[in-house]
């Protein structure tokens, strides 16, 4: 009897809050927005196409033919890189613009849960290959949530 009695508090006790990870409890995503390359004013682009190397064989298409969109969002490796390649086009076949965002990382305990979440820091953005984006304007380089926009793409 007192091992039935056990077993039932056991099961009643393991549902609580922590069970459930929400938004600001995950590793952030890169906020990226559009700006015109001639006059800096913001932009939304007609047609977007991002690929994200994340150390496999494939690049991961995180964005494909979405249409005009003034910003997006990009997952950075959590894996030991220092950095995160991804690739910008607006045309399926067109040219492909590379960037590389490199950073440091700093893991943060959520819960028994959720587990850890990394933040980024000293977020650097390079334009390893400029077309169709011309440049890129720093704006925030610290990565905890995803409500700063961390760089401007200008094109």
């Amino acid at each position: 009897m007192l091992w039935i009695f056990g077993v039932l508090l056991l099961l009643t006790s393991c549902g609580n809050d922590d069970d459930i990870c929400l938004g600001e409890e995950s590793t952030p995503r890169l906020k990226l927005k559009f700006r015109n390359e001639s006059n800096n004013l913001l932009k939304t682009i007609d047609t977007l196409y991002v690929d994200v190397d994340y150390g496999k064989a494939e690049l991961k298409s995180i964005v494909a033919a979405a249409p005009n969109v003034d910003s997006v969002f990009v997952p950075l490796r959590i894996d030991d890189s220092p950095y995160t390649d991804f690739y910008i086009r607006q045309r399926k076949a067109g040219p492909t613009s590379k960037i590389r965002v490199s950073y440091d990382k700093k893991a943060i305990y959520v819960s028994p849960a959720c587990g850890f979440k990394i933040n980024y820091e000293s977020l650097k953005a390079e334009l390893l290959q400029s077309d169709p984006v011309k440049s890129i304007q720093s704006n925030n380089t610290s990565l905890t949530d995803e409500s700063k926009i961390n760089f401007y793409l200008r094109f």
